[in-house]
């Protein structure tokens, strides 16, 4: 597992390949790759935010080039100021991408499971997120399951984690009305999950605390059972919508005489 992800550290490093890269690059040819790595990572990850201050950098890297073709030639103060904008902006431009790896492999992570819908920021989305506690948005509950599932230490968890979001996800793709349902008969699982990491986190292992685990756990894995065939009767209903209107459609070109009993 990964130090942002539940991805390996092998991905994790992939994802990050262009940013070790920027880095690498200290000198300008003719400007610093990290706005175009930024550029790059906010439209991955959908995150406005970052794309308007790489933009904005690279607007100063721009200015630094012509800068420095004005000077260039005599070593002035102008040429020297512009040398150090160009060490500064480097500085600057890749602590940003460090600061950033975390939620952008986080969001990475994410699209992986669902579409990603772009958002102003990281800071806003987490604001959106304590403000919703009460009722998900599917994109939000998804998260939160992929955030327990990171910090919970529980391999049977992590696996009931992963099928109640392949149904889910599969729930909301055949019926999304059913899936707003969903959000509302199942939110107890996230807040199950969060007291399951709480306990986790208290390690104190004595009977009330392990007790309390495997109810919590046993509580996670009825669920799934449950959802598992919630999601089946979705189909089924579909199933048999459709049978009986490939009854009628056929028994109407019988009707016709286009087909023969």
């Amino acid at each position: 597992m990964g130090f942002a992800t539940k991805k390996s550290r092998g991905w994790e490093l992939r994802q990050l390949l262009w940013t070790f890269i920027s880095i690498a690059m200290f000198i300008p040819l003719p400007v610093h790759i990290y706005p175009f790595v930024m550029l790059s990572q906010a439209r991955q990850s959908k995150v406005r935010s970052w794309y308007v201050t790489g933009a904005a950098l690279l607007m100063v890297e721009l200015a630094l080039f012509a800068s420095f073709v004005i000077f260039w030639g005599a070593m002035s103060q102008a040429m020297i100021l512009t040398l150090c904008g160009y060490t500064v902006s480097y500085i600057v431009g890749n602590g940003l991408l460090l600061n950033r790896s975390k939620p952008y492999l986080q969001r990475l992570e994410l699209s992986e499971v669902r579409d990603l819908r772009w958002i102003p920021s990281i800071a806003s989305q987490k604001r959106l997120e304590l403000q919703a506690m009460t009722l998900d948005t599917p994109q939000l509950f998804i998260e939160r399951l992929m955030h327990w599932r990171k910090e919970i230490n529980n391999a049977a968890i992590h696996r009931n984690i992963d099928k109640i979001i392949h149904l889910f996800t599969l729930l909301e793709k055949n019926d999304k009305i059913e899936a707003e349902k969903f959000l509302v008969r199942h939110s107890t699982v996230v807040n199950v999950l969060m007291k399951y990491d709480e306990i986790e986190n208290a390690k104190l292992n004595n009977s009330v605390t392990l007790d309390s685990k495997k109810k919590l756990e046993e509580v996670i894995t009825q669920a799934a059972i449950a959802i598992e065939q919630e999601v089946t009767n979705q189909f089924q209903y579909g199933i048999l919508d459709v049978s009986a209107e490939s009854d009628v459609y056929i028994q109407t070109l019988k009707n016709r005489n286009l087909l023969k009993d």
